[in-house]
């Protein structure tokens, strides 16, 4: 490659920012950074083709820049190919937004407007969408994880309810059996009476016999002559 032909690669490679805000991203290799600055060029100039092929190296060889992606798809909607551009706008959208550099990646993207444009913000955006559900997600996945973890703790410090042994229990008498109204009365023995009133004297089947006559009293004896 004559030497003028790589100074002119390299000026269209830091005036569209290209090569060195690519440290922000994740510098790539040499080999690689030069394929994706060559295919960037061949897109600002038209050259499609080429463009698609550069940038197809680059990221078979590993890169990892979501900006290979953003102008490999720009290059392939170029040539009618759309399959594989919005195949390559939803793989660079995700690459964005799990590396970060979207003010890098936004300047890179400058000089790409009107349509086309429009179809790749439309994949940022939603993969920035994604990212923010993902994030809030695992946190608060992360929170119920704690809030499970604390009442285990607080489970643990509980003291435990005291079993009765079997042992013990025999030990205890048995509670007596409640009883209904009145069954205790029921149950007692009426007391003996104390004395029993004498029985009233036979009637004589004689009608003309004497009455009875009550006994009397011995006469007490006279000490006097």
């Amino acid at each position: 490659m004559p030497a003028s032909t790589r100074c002119g690669l390299l000026l269209s490679a830091l005036v569209t920012g290209l090569i060195i805000p690519s440290m922000a991203i994740g510098a790539d290799p040499a080999p690689l950074t030069t394929a994706y600055g060559n295919g960037v060029h061949a897109f600002n100039g038209g050259d499609y083709q080429r463009s698609l092929e550069e940038l197809g190296s680059a990221i078979e060889a590993g890169t990892r820049d979501p900006r290979a992606y953003y102008f490999r798809g720009l290059a392939a909607l170029k040539l009618g190919r759309e399959d594989e551009a919005q195949a390559d706008f939803e793989q660079g959208a995700n690459l964005e937004a799990e590396r970060g550099g979207a003010h890098t990646v936004s300047r890179a993207l400058e000089r790409v407007q009107g349509a086309d444009r429009l179809k790749l913000e439309r994949y940022r955006s939603r993969a920035r969408v994604a990212a923010v559900q993902q994030s809030r997600e695992a946190n608060r996945q992360r929170y119920s994880g704690l809030e499970d973890r604390e009442e285990e703790v607080l489970r643990r410090r509980r003291p435990a309810p005291a079993i009765q042994t079997p042992a013990a229990e025999s030990l205890q008498p048995p509670a007596p059996k409640p009883r209904a109204a009145g069954e205790e009365l029921m149950e007692e023995e009426p007391a003996e009476p104390a004395s029993r009133p004498a029985s009233p004297p036979a009637e004589s089947d004689d009608p003309f016999a004497d009455p009875p006559t009550a006994e009397k009293p011995a006469p007490a004896a006279d000490d006097t002559f």
